[in-house]
C-alpha cells in the first residue's frame, strides 16, 4: 500500500482490528520510523496515533480531504521528553532542535506546532514558527544561538555541548540531513 499519497488529507482509516480513526494523516517514512520507533515500516499518523502499514485494512480520502488547520494555518505534531515540554510551555526554551527530515522540511513560518509531552499523552500546547534556522550539524547550531533559548538554564550552559543531541540524532544523521532550529511563539 503506497501510504505517501495520503499524506496531508484527511482519511478514514481502518485497522486490521477494525478500529476505525478520522483525521488529517501525517506520513512517516520506514526510514524515519525506523529511527524514531525503531520499526522500519512506512507508516500513517492520525491525531497522536502512529499506524505502520501493516497495521492498516483500508484507508478513504474523505469529501473535502484538505488538511484540518489552525486558525488558517498548516498543524505539525512534535513530541518532547517532560523536561523540554516544561521549558517550551513556560518560555525559556525558544528554539526547538531537529534533524532537518523529511517531515521538519514540511514545515513553514507561520505553521503551527501542536507538542506532545511523552511523559503524559494528554499534555500538549500549540506553538507558531517564527523562522527555521538552518545548519550543517548541532555544533554549528549550537556556536550560532543562544543557549538559553534552545533551552539550557544558567546552571546548565557550563555542561552545555552539541554532543547533548548524539542520544537523539548521530552525526551521520546530521551530516545526511543537516539540522534546523525551529524558532517558535507558544500561544
Amino acid at each position: 500500500m503506497n501510504l505517501k499519497k495520503y499524506d496531508g488529507k484527511t482519511v478514514r482509516l481502518t485497522t486490521r482490528d477494525g478500529e476505525v480513526f478520522d483525521g488529517e494523516c501525517g506520513f512517516s517514512s520506514a526510514e524515519y520510523c525506523l529511527h524514531e520507533y525503531g520499526r522500519e515500516e512506512d507508516a500513517l499518523e492520525i491525531d497522536c496515533y502512529l499506524f505502520f502499514g501493516s497495521q492498516i485494512k483500508k484507508i478513504e480520502v474523505m469529501t473535502g480531504g484538505e488538511p484540518r488547520l489552525w486558525l488558517g494555518k498548516p498543524l505539525h505534531r512534535m513530541k518532547l521528553d517532560h523536561d523540554a515540554y516544561v521549558k517550551v510551555e513556560n518560555g525559556s526554551k525558544t528554539v526547538e532542535l531537529r534533524l532537518n527530515d523529511e517531515k521538519r522540511r514540511k514545515i513553514e513560518a507561520g505553521d503551527i506546532i501542536r507538542f506532545e509531552d511523552r511523559s503524559d499523552e494528554g499534555e500538549v500546547l500549540f506553538a507558531e514558527v517564527m523562522e527555521k534556522l538552518f545548519f550543517p550539524t548541532f555544533r554549528e547550531l549550537y556556536s550560532s544561538l543562544s543557549l538559553r533559548e534552545i533551552g539550557y538554564t544558567e546552571e546548565e550552559i557550563p555542561r552545555a555541548s552539541p554532543d547533548d543531541m548524539l542520544k537523539y540524532y548521530s552525526e551521520e544523521e546530521q551530516a545526511k540531513y543537516g539540522v534546523v532550529g525551529i524558532r517558535i511563539n507558544v500561544m
